[in-house]
């Protein structure tokens, strides 16, 4: 048995071991075991197991975002495994109910593959076979993809990036098609698994080459170095797109994800531990506190003194003018570290964050990814392959200093230090059981409900709380629990659900499905897509007090089931369309029922109440909600939209409005919302409200979006300021504002212009309500 034989069996022994040491109650049980039982990761959960139960096409994932359903590559369910699970299921034996185990295992043991991968880049190295694989099962231990085991489960992988690692090694001793071949599969696949791994090939397949070129004893010219550039990362980008596109009409996706800038990389968090046994750290280095997790990638207190050597060696190699960018004697290796520190500064903002954030729409796909930090990743790998191939050639070099195997072995034992301690702490969060999904009878009380009712008799959930996370436009959180109250309804029923946990999610989609949950000023243009006339299934959280939008769904649905838990309704498509038309008959009563008095030109159902009313019509617009007017501004700075004294008694409740136009366009409601509250007398801030435009939606009438905001007033007669800045768009980007109303909650206002009329600032157009085609403009009698 040959020295590579011996070590990869070492080494996958090793790793073995160190999986069934911190993963072994979840081995044995992996059905069972969910690492995370909320959240990101039982998302993930949820979208494998309907997709592997449900789902007849295996390109579309159809729980969520009813009627539309989703690709499966914006789920986050690892459609690669889910797929092979539905294929033997559909042709073999029916494995679908083991889909929870089956990803618990292959991530588990993605640890065994990741350390074998690293095991043969350093046996490409010539590194010694017990010493490669000991150093290979540490680094896999200290991994930061561990981390990722608790949530971001398509990013738990953790051979991909050592196994393209040592393909280049390959590819390097050996340049040709078959190589470069099987160098673009691992690229798709893996990006196909996720897109940063897309984005981490880029920087390892990319550079490298690119170095090649440069080299004067390259193996390939130019027009050949194109080529390969072509089949192993341009060719593969390519027939994702094309599957992608053959399975997915949806052409309004976000080009501004949320997080490019939020989730950066920070030199702290990649050079500095912060946990278990380093606990002290955080508490000395202050700037932890300001270090999202994301940014934590901690290299190890060995590569961390190997880093700290090199930069001194580096800068002498400057000084005596010696080639300082030579880190070892191996020109991969140097390609690959070069490589993974430019991915690292990267992964800091850089080059953006120095007044070049212009720069980032001009990235391609990379402007997708949410979390620059995960780019420190590449580094992590690299750095520790570096230290510990230039430690043993250190060590083979001077075989008879006893100083340099104690370095070694100090080396080595403060990698399985740390990487016991990264293990330890990451293995003990995701070991979670779930009682309502073991709960195959339905006997707990908020599963109760699922034995009285027939899943076939309706076509989809409508959750209550209401929640929509994904499309980036808006972002609707989950109360009480309810995403994964309604993902077990789901996963129990088979019934899709409205609700939305996903990534890139259409924007005309997400807005059709929200309008559902807010107030009915035009009508629903999500039942003209609806595929039957089923009725939906009311899910009710009960511990959830509904706000007024939610009360009307309610009401006008039929009762199924309630306990303290759970209360089930169905709500069929004819009471959706009577409950718009009984909205319009209340706002007529509301309006016929109440005593008006005139306060500054306006009409007041209270004339002791405090009001604002902005209509802007002294900025000539050519598009308004209503009159002649609208406020305009651009984005990439702050634009003040109301300064002025609230005549208001302390403790009073008031609603801020105003409309906004063009909301469907992407990226226009992630403006971002500042008001303040002041003391007349000492102009102290009594109030300070940030928020973005999208989280205050009230309702949608043509292209415009009532934003509604509820404060408090804190001083008799205080100063409210309210400013507005969109940094998402590029800057230059033309927004509108119309129609401002500050007013006492309880309080309604009426306004009449020409032939039109307000209340509460929402438009009474002709064509806003609509009954059996007759337009009727609802004009207040007298006026």
């Amino acid at each position: 048995m040959n020295s590579r034989i011996r070590g990869y069996l070492l080494t996958v022994l090793l790793a073995t071991a160190v999986v069934f040491l911190f993963f072994g109650k979840i081995i044995f049980d992996p059905n069972n075991n969910y690492y995370s039982a909320d959240g990101d990761g039982f998302k993930a959960y949820y979208g494998a197991i309907y997709h592997a139960k449900y789902d007849t096409s295996l390109m579309r994932m159809n729980g969520m975002n009813y009627p539309y359903g989703e690709m499966v590559f914006f789920t986050g369910s690892q459609p690669a495994v889910v797929n092979v699970v539905k294929f033997i299921s559909a042709h073999f034996i029916d494995i679908s109910d083991n889909i929870v185990g089956i990803m618990n295992l292959l991530m588990i043991f993605s640890i065994v593959a990741a350390a074998g991968f690293l095991f043969l880049v350093f046996f490409e190295l010539n590194v010694n076979w017990w010493y490669a694989s000991v150093v290979s099962a540490g680094i896999c231990m200290l991994s930061p993809q561990i981390a990722r085991f608790g949530g971001h489960f398509s990013l738990s992988w953790m051979f991909w990036i050592p196994f393209m690692l040592f393909l280049v090694l390959r590819f390097h001793k050996k340049p040709g098609y078959k190589n470069a071949g099987l160098i673009a599969l691992v690229t798709f696949f893996s990006g196909a698994m996720h897109m940063y791994f897309y984005g981490f090939n880029g920087f390892i397949i990319g550079l490298y080459l690119l170095a090649q070129l440069v080299n004067k004893e390259r193996s390939f010219g130019l027009i050949k170095g194109f080529v390969y550039f072509f089949i192993q990362l341009i060719l593969p980008f390519l027939i994702f797109q094309w599957l992608v596109g053959g399975y997915d009409s949806v052409v309004d996706r976000t080009s501004y994800p949320y997080g490019f800038f939020a989730y950066r990389g920070h030199p702290a968090g990649v050079l500095l531990p912060s946990g278990k046994p380093y606990g002290f750290v955080p508490e000395v280095i202050t700037v932890f506190k300001h270090v999202p997790w994301e940014s934590l990638s901690f290299i190890g207190v060995s590569a961390l003194v190997g880093f700290l050597v090199g930069m001194v060696v580096f800068v002498r190699k400057i000084v005596v003018r010696k080639n300082a960018f030579k880190i070892t004697d191996n020109f991969v290796l140097n390609t690959f570290f070069w490589t993974s520190f430019i991915a690292l500064l990267f992964s800091f903002g850089i080059p953006f964050i120095f007044g070049l954030e212009w720069m980032v729409d001009y990235v391609g796909p990379f402007r997708q990814l949410r979390a620059l930090a995960r780019f420190s990743w590449l580094f992590y790998y690299v750095l520790n392959i570096v230290v510990f191939y230039a430690l043993y050639r250190k060590l083979v070099e001077n075989n008879k200093s006893n100083l340099w195997k104690v370095l070694t072995v100090l080396a080595v034992g403060f990698l399985l230090f740390d990487g016991y301690w990264n293990i330890y702490m990451n293995s003990r969060f995701i070991q979670n059981r779930n009682a309502e999904m073991e709960d195959v009878s339905n006997s707990l009380p908020q599963n109760e409900w699922v034995s009285k009712i027939k899943p076939a008799d309706y076509q989809a959930i409508l959750p209550i709380p209401y929640f929509h996370v994904g499309s980036e436009n808006i972002w609707i959180e989950s109360k009480n629990n309810m995403q994964e109250m309604t993902m077990i309804a789901s996963l129990k029923t088979g019934l899709p659900t409205t609700a939305v946990q996903l990534s890139r999610t259409s924007i005309s989609q997400t807005y059709k499905n929200y309008t559902l949950v807010t107030e009915p000023f035009e009508s629903y243009a999500l039942l003209t897509d609806l595929p039957a006339s089923k009725p939906f299934l009311l899910l009710i959280n009960g511990d959830y007090s509904p706000n007024e939008d939610e009360q009307r769904l309610i009401r006008f649905s039929e009762p199924v089931f309630k306990n303290d838990k759970v209360e089930v309704k169905s709500l069929s498509i004819e009471a959706l369309q009577e409950m718009r038309g009984n909205y319009v008959s209340e706002i007529r009563q509301k309006i016929s029922g109440k005593i008006w008095q005139e306060v500054q030109g306006v009409e007041v159902s209270d004339s002791s109440s405090a009001f604002i009313v902005r209509n802007f019509d002294d900025q000539k617009s050519d598009i308004t909600y209503n009159g002649e007017g609208a406020l305009h501004y651009s984005t990439g700075h702050w634009k003040n939209i109301l300064n002025d004294t609230l005549k208001a008694d302390a403790g009073k409740k008031y609603k801020v409005s105003f409309w906004m136009y063009d909301y469907s366009k992407d990226g226009y409601l992630r403006t971002t919302i500042e008001l303040v509250q002041r003391n007349p007398e000492t102009q102290e801030v009594t109030n300070y409200f940030y928020s973005d435009a999208h989280r205050h939606i009230k309702g949608f009438d043509g292209k415009w979006a009532l934003i509604e905001i509820s404060i408090e007033a804190r001083n008799n007669s205080e100063l409210i300021s309210i400013s507005v800045k969109n940094d998402v768009l590029k800057n230059g980007t033309r927004l509108i504002i119309d129609e401002l109303l500050v007013r006492e909650s309880g309080t309604d206002i009426l306004y009449s212009l020409g032939e039109v009329s307000f209340f509460n600032t929402r438009q009474l157009r002709g064509e806003l309500f609509c009954t059996d085609n007759i337009h009727q403009k609802i004009v207040r009698e007298g006026k």
